[in-house]
């Protein structure tokens, strides 16, 4: 076939690779060639070399494709090849790498297209054969790796796909979980690990660790927090003029920090002092002063100028009737043991053991011998026994009188010996009482056994019992020497710990003392210093949704959706009567809501100044203030008697109680009243998950409501019994004990039968509360989901869902795998997490002084018989469930 040789280039490149052979073939013919001529000056240009001109086979082999069929151009390779054959018997590929080498061309035989056999491949060298069969199979092997991972790859569970909340808010509830669960454990066989496993940790290595309390709770360490938070506030207080609700404050606060400037003769002084006033103590006098002594002067002089109740004691309540005017209330008086158990045979001998030894300590202070001492311990701890006894005889009785309406007139002669007129004349000194007033009587048989006991009894167990009295409120506000006596009696009840720190004892006094002053201080906005910054401040928060406002709309869909809630457990508890279910879910419907302080109250500026106008403190003795507060809260229950404006009503219903409490329910109004203080601490946020607000502060308004139950049927009676005396009265239903403590050792139940009615009760509260808000949850997120209203709460639900990020269903940082229903199971059962503090059995005691079970009993309690919160975890749950539970 003859070639054009115009087609061919003259160019110098490589067309076949070079076969380890022909290479080394090639270099040891060339090392040659360079030794034979090593001696001359310069060097013939090598054929193959890129000076070198192109052979005939180079060039038939470079020559151009262009024009040519595949045949044509494998037709003259292999004249190529046989040409080169013929020459010598030598292959041109043996004088340059880039020649043509039998090896190459089966390689390219291989690539071109039909050519793949198996003779192409047998073509190539060794080495070469097998990296080929070597890549093959890992190809093949990846590519069956590759199908199986597909074929069996895991399913990303929806926790890992779900998207994750990176709020600040997000990541404190998340914090505030984890600080003291351990979610390694089992949440089936470890519950209370699970659940609590780093609390113990975390009180023993903080500063928590100076609390005087036999058991460390939930609600310990919030109160705490809350009282820290009121030291720091009550520092940073501008210096006001005298008057002023800061400048009260911080005079109160002062004062209580310097008590260790009152030494113990002025101790002793302030005592006697005290003493005189009621017609002093038989043990500083002689025999025949005793017998011009008055009982009953005593005890009027007491409840008017102390606020001290022994025999009876004196209040201002809700009547039962519509519309629920205040009326004064008596009820039975205070003794010096936390409660009647310990009065019993089965009372701690510990604790018995420590009241005789502050009474007999106390005498001794005060200059009596010690045999004396002795005497007087055994007698106020007897003859307060003899008071427990009458008082539970009378209780024992078949027919009794509770919550009765009686006249003056007619109670003085049920209880002759007890000077009531003459008391509530004292206290209420701008009231006309006449023996024709309407008092509420808790009692009666009791106060008829109160009467009785004081008539049988000589002068001078009651003349100790009333000093006593008057003592024992006294001494923690005395010198260090009586201090003292008081912090081993409470070491005698919740075990040998370290004293309350003085700045915590200080701002628990002013919280009580003063709770309306403090939560307007701090529900009021912070004074600016510029009021351009303020007004730009107030433009901003416009524009956006603030903490205080999304709480409390938050709370408003939170509090109707437990109460709606509430009126379906209501409806579903069969050992309730009929009418008394429509009475209570009548109560439920009309009830309200009240966030804080009105705004009206905060707008007038001489509102608080005048609260607290009656309010007198000196700067002499910490002690003395007793009487002041006591005057103040007078006045203040005494105005509860006349007719109040509304905001007046709503401020003395939020701050007029014992023990005023950060949520609370108002008889007069049906309204449920919620502080703004507990509104702003890290306890709950409406940006922390939905299950967190409804397991923390759900449970607690549940709580509130539940606990007023008994109330609510105690008006059913009352309003019934005016339309026909032959309604039977009805009772709230206590617990079925003998359900609860199945299973359990049996000296649980036998200590739960032996509780006090308002321990029983408590107990109750609280697992009624935690079933109704798990209800309530999973109600609350099915509406969220389907868009619906919440009934009652009276807004648009579509805008607000969406400004509070309720629509957002969003995962917690370090708790993904958590669902709602295990969130709401974590934080719940994280609300009775506990540790003992001291060596002492306190849980066995705590509900005789507490009036509510011990935390961990608890624990175990609603884990057992509240189905929901083993479920939600998938843990196995009883079914069956104890009755008597909303």
């Amino acid at each position: 076939m003859a070639l054009n040789k115009g087609k061919y280039k003259p160019t110098i490149c490589s067309v076949d690779e070079v076969d380890d052979r022909s290479y080394k073939l090639h270099t040891g013919q060339q090392q040659n060639d360079e030794r034979n001529d090593g001696g001359l000056g310069s060097k013939q240009p090598t054929e193959g070399s890129e000076t070198a001109p192109l052979t005939t086979n180079q060039q038939k082999l470079h020559m151009d494709d262009a024009g040519l069929t595949p045949k044509e151009l494998e037709a003259a390779r292999k004249e190529a090849l046989s040409d080169a054959s013929a020459v010598g018997g030598v292959t041109p590929t043996a004088n340059t790498p880039n020649s043509t080498h039998a090896s190459a061309n089966g390689l390219r035989a291989l690539l071109l297209p039909g050519r793949r056999s198996f003779d192409a491949l047998m073509s190539l060298s060794r080495k070469r054969r097998i990296l080929y069969v070597t890549t093959v199979c890992l190809c093949a092997v990846l590519l069956v790796i590759i199908i199986m991972l597909v074929a069996f790859w895991p399913e990303v569970p929806f926790h890992m796909r779900a998207p994750l909340c990176l709020q600040r808010e997000c990541v404190e509830s998340s914090r505030q979980l984890l600080l003291w669960a351990n979610t390694t454990k089992s949440a089936c066989h470890e519950t209370y690990d699970w659940a609590c496993g780093n609390f113990g940790r975390e009180y023993a290595d903080s500063e928590y660790f100076v609390i005087k309390r036999g058991e460390w709770n939930y609600k310990t360490y919030n109160e705490y927090q809350e009282l820290n938070e009121l030291n720091r506030f009550i520092s940073m207080l501008p210096n006001a003029a005298e008057g002023a609700v800061e400048s009260t404050i911080s005079s109160l606060y002062r004062n209580c920090r310097d008590i260790d400037a009152l030494d113990k003769s002025q101790s002793d002084l302030l005592l006697k002092q005290a003493m005189k006033s009621v017609g002093g103590w038989q043990a500083f006098s002689a025999t025949n002063r005793l017998l011009n002594w008055e009982y009953k002067s005593a005890l009027k002089h007491l409840h008017a100028k102390f606020g001290i109740f022994p025999y009876f004691r004196v209040s201002v309540e809700n009547s039962y009737n519509i519309p629920y005017d205040y009326i004064i209330t008596l009820d039975e008086g205070e003794l010096g043991l936390p409660d009647k158990y310990f009065y019993g045979p089965d009372a701690d001998d510990e604790v018995v053991r420590g009241y005789k030894l502050l009474l007999r300590d106390f005498a001794i202070n005060l200059g009596i011998v010690a045999r004396e001492a002795d005497i007087f311990a055994d007698d106020i701890f007897h003859y307060e026994r003899r008071i427990v006894n009458h008082i539970e005889s009378a209780k024992g009785s078949g027919d009794r009188q509770q919550n009765k309406l009686l006249r003056l007139s007619d109670l003085k002669s049920i209880a002759p010996s007890l000077p009531i007129l003459e008391s509530l004349q004292a206290i209420f000194t701008n009231t006309k009482i006449s023996e024709e007033t309407e008092v509420m009587v808790r009692d009666v048989e009791v106060f008829h056994a109160i009467s009785n006991l004081i008539s049988t009894s000589d002068k001078k167990p009651i003349n100790n019992f009333i000093i006593w009295s008057l003592a024992r409120q006294m001494l923690p506000h005395l010198s260090k020497e009586y201090r003292t006596l008081a912090e081993h009696f409470d070491h005698s009840i919740y075990g040998r710990t370290a004293s309350y720190p003085r700045w915590l004892h200080c701002s628990k006094v002013v919280r009580d003392w003063l709770p309306f002053a403090v939560d307007a201080l701090q529900q009021q906005p912070p004074k600016q210093q510029f009021e351009g910054t303020y007004r730009s401040q107030i433009s901003d928060a416009a524009d956006s949704l603030t903490k205080t406002v999304g709480n409390e709309k938050f709370l408003q869909l939170m509090f109707y959706s437990l109460r709606n809630q509430l009126q379906d457990s209501l409806a579903q508890a069969h050992w309730l009567e009929p009418t008394a279910q429509k009475f209570l879910h009548k109560k439920l419907a009309e009830m309200r809501l009240q966030f804080g302080i009105p705004s009206e109250v905060l707008d007038q500026p001489k509102y608080i100044s005048d609260y607290y106008n009656d309010l007198l403190l000196s700067n002499l003795n910490f002690v003395e203030h007793l009487v002041s507060i006591w005057t103040f809260r007078r006045s203040r229950m005494e105005d509860k008697l006349k007719t109040l404006p509304m905001l007046d009503v709503i401020v003395s219903e939020m701050y007029t109680r014992d023990h005023p409490q950060p949520i609370a329910y108002s008889n007069k109004l049906n309204m449920l009243l919620i502080s703004r203080v507990l509104v702003k601490n890290n306890y709950y946020d409406y940006r922390y998950p939905v299950s967190v607000n409804f397991a923390r502060i759900g449970t607690d308004i549940l709580e509130t409501l539940i606990d007023n139950f008994a109330t609510f049927l105690l008006q059913f009676n009352a309003q019934s019994s005016e339309l026909s005396d032959a309604v039977p009265e009805i009772e709230y239903a206590q617990p079925d004990v003998g359900c609860l403590t199945a299973g359990q050792p049996p000296r649980l139940g036998h200590e739960l039968r032996a509780l006090s009615v308002d321990a029983l009760k408590s107990f109750h509260v609280t697992l009624s509360a935690a079933r109704t808000a798990a209800r309530a949850l999973s109600s609350f997120v099915t509406a969220i989901d389907a868009g619906s209203a919440i009934e009652g709460a009276g807004i648009d639900q579509v805008a607000t869902y969406d400004a509070l990020g309720l629509t957002r269903r969003l995962r917690v940082p370090g708790l993904r795998s958590f669902n709602e229903n295990e969130l709401f199971t974590l934080a719940y059962m994280q609300q009775h997490c506990s540790t003992p503090i001291a060596d002492k059995d306190y849980a066995r005691i705590k509900p005789h002084v507490e009036r509510q079970l011990a935390e961990r009993y608890l624990f175990n309690a609603t884990w057992q018989h509240i189905q929901f919160l083993p479920r939600s975890t998938n843990c196995a749950a009883s079914e069956t469930s104890c009755s008597n539970l909303l």
